[in-house]
């Protein structure tokens, strides 16, 4: 009776755990397209713009390590994000062209997914660091 208790109680953490991921990667994807976009609107040139590749990189990386290598919080920075990057796509540069506000969504885009790559690479050097000690 009570180790069932005790595998309910760690599914609703866990169950908690994954909404909360899913909450931190809409709120953070949507809040950083925000920010990008006021830098847009702002005036700020294109090469400042594209180092938000970092926040995104940030966020996507903190939170793949806390899921533990799950695809899924890049998905919803993804979805939170995208709203605000469509937009975006849609100015033009003093050049008339989509070029440049194209190229900085592309960087948000590298940036998750390079944050999500470099996260389980250390996951997967961790699990294989232990089981070499294990096996020693």
């Amino acid at each position: 009776m009570r180790k069932s208790k005790m595998k309910e109680k760690s599914g609703h953490r866990s169950n908690w755990k994954k909404i909360l991921i899913i909450l931190l990667a809409l709120i953070g994807g949507f809040l950083l397209s925000f920010l990008g976009l006021g830098l847009l609107w702002s005036g700020i040139p294109w090469h400042y713009q594209v180092l938000m590749f970092f926040p995104f990189f940030l966020l996507s990386f903190a939170l793949s390590r806390w899921s533990a290598g799950a695809i899924t919080a890049c998905i919803f920075i993804l979805c939170g994000a995208a709203p605000l990057g469509a937009l975006m796509v849609q100015f033009r540069d003093i050049n008339n062209s989509h070029l440049m506000t194209s190229l900085i969504v592309l960087s948000w885009l590298i940036g998750i997914a390079s944050g999500y790559f470099l996260a389980k690479v250390l996951l997967n050097s961790r699990s294989e660091s232990s089981e070499n000690i294990t096996l020693s």
